[in-house]
């Protein structure tokens, strides 16, 4: 029985044929691996790792901009349902000269003057 846990244990690593240098640079000259030249096997190896993490980033980038859009549709459609706003409708967006400083001061203006205080002021 140990025995076949030892031969099911070591299979694998025979199979990948780990036991070689291919790869390591074996095949080159030494002149080669001076001047930084690497073997086929190793740039494979390498091409074939920056591929693998290349796809990762993109299938995660393509979930985190489904989040994005998933988390958009629903502020979407809460404006629409709750607040009657569409971000499409050209009669609530439409093109405008009026500055931030406006805006604000025109909400501003509209809040104070809800007031009862000023609304009595401006009715007596």
């Amino acid at each position: 029985m140990r025995q076949l846990a030892l031969v099911l244990t070591l299979l694998p690593l025979a199979a990948c044929s780990t036991f070689s240098w291919e790869g390591q640079g074996a095949n080159l000259s030494k002149e080669q691996q001076q001047r930084g030249i690497k073997d086929v096997a190793s740039l494979s190896s390498s091409y074939e790792t920056q591929s693998f993490f290349r796809s990762v980033r993109r299938r995660s980038d393509g979930r985190n901009n489904a989040f994005g859009r998933d988390l958009m549709s629903v502020t979407d459609f809460l404006d629409r349902h709750l607040w009657n706003y569409d971000a499409n409708d050209p009669y609530i967006n439409f093109p405008s000269n009026t500055t931030k400083l406006e805006h604000m001061g025109r909400f501003g203006l509209t809040t104070v003057s809800s007031l009862p205080l000023v609304d009595e002021v401006t009715n007596r």
